[in-house]
């Protein structure tokens, strides 16, 4: 399939984006460890826009996680391990 702007598919954090969640929450709110993210665990996103690379477009993506936080996830490719996105599986 093709990635394109609204659609929500499954990212998984990597470590690095925890941290950086975790810095940039340090001045707003306090995160409670019941709604912590965690690394390689898919969390719902919504593709807000893509390169146009033939070969493996780049999507920019908003992770909705628990609670009132969401997280910007810049320039990320398909792939399974932590740090891309992937399409949700279909359960039938």
């Amino acid at each position: 399939m093709t990635p394109t702007v609204g659609r929500i598919v499954h990212y998984r954090m990597s470590d690095d984006d925890i941290a950086r969640f975790r810095q940039e929450l340090r001045h707003s709110l306090r995160l409670e460890e019941h709604n912590a993210p965690e690394a390689g665990q898919p969390y719902a996103a919504v593709i807000t826009s893509v390169t146009d690379h033939p070969d493996h477009p780049d999507v920019n993506l908003k992770v909705l996680l628990d609670g009132p936080f969401d997280f910007f996830a810049p320039s990320r490719v398909e792939g399974t391990e932590p740090g891309t996105w992937s399409w949700p599986e279909r359960v039938q």
